[in-house]
């Protein structure tokens, strides 16, 4: 294996992309991932960001879009797709969160939208095939930096339900249930932001407030007119 550090961007952003897809194929979905496997990835993760500067992803209009998060690296080195909502929330899993999100199986999909304007940003993670539903985790966008930093503002969150979550038959009509997150008590815990460290037309790495690094894939068309509808 090459040291990261000798590879092109190209190669270090397909190694990347290989060695997640195969830990999220294992039984695992990666959140048990072996200590050579991480390491490695912190490797190309650092090769990646070393490549150069982001040329104003605002002018660039990449930002925008739908992204399948695909990998968190916490700041412990520890690595599991299910981490995303426990630093959103910076608190730690609720009881309802843990019954819907406690296994990472039961986790069909985690994503993100974020708008042309970049004003809004919206986290969703999928459980329809387990559980019949969804959560929504949004945000309005303060401001975005000329370096790709989103400085962002939880201020709504709401389960939706298409189907019943212990017969699995579909509703009626979907089921909207609040999150019982209060945002406007909580001015500190539900601020934070996403620094962008690499950006292209597939892949985003981001850096969050606790010091997490995001590994993200851009979603097709398909992708983005489904997880623009879910998060609705």
């Amino acid at each position: 294996m090459a040291l990261a550090a000798g590879l092109s961007p190209r190669e270090a952003k397909a190694e990347l992309f290989a060695l997640v897809e195969r830990e999220l194929a294992s039984t695992s979905r990666g959140s048990r991932a072996s200590l050579a496997d991480v390491r490695r990835l912190d490797e190309l993760v650092a090769r990646l960001e070393a490549a150069g500067p982001i040329d104003d992803p605002k002018r660039t209009g990449l930002l925008a879009g739908a992204w399948q998060l695909l990998y968190t690296l916490r700041s412990n080195t520890g690595v599991e797709q299910t981490e995303w909502l426990t630093y959103l929330l910076q608190n730690g899993p609720s009881p309802i969160q843990r019954f819907v999100i406690g296994s990472v199986a039961q986790v069909s999909l985690v994503y993100q939208t974020l708008d042309e304007g970049l004003t809004r940003f919206v986290n969703v993670i999928d459980f329809m095939d387990a559980l019949g539903g969804r959560l929504n985790l949004e945000a309005a966008v303060d401001s975005v930096d000329d370096d790709g930093t989103l400085n962002i503002r939880f201020d709504n969150a709401f389960f939706l339900f298409e189907k019943n979550p212990l017969t699995k038959q579909p509703l009626g009509e979907p089921k909207r249930l609040p999150y019982p997150v209060p945002f406007r008590l909580l001015p500190n815990e539900s601020r934070g932001f996403l620094k962008t460290t690499f950006l292209d037309g597939e892949l985003r790495l981001a850096r969050g407030n606790r010091g997490s690094v995001f590994i993200l894939r851009r979603m097709g068309l398909e992708g983005r007119t489904a997880a623009t509808s879910r998060a609705a």
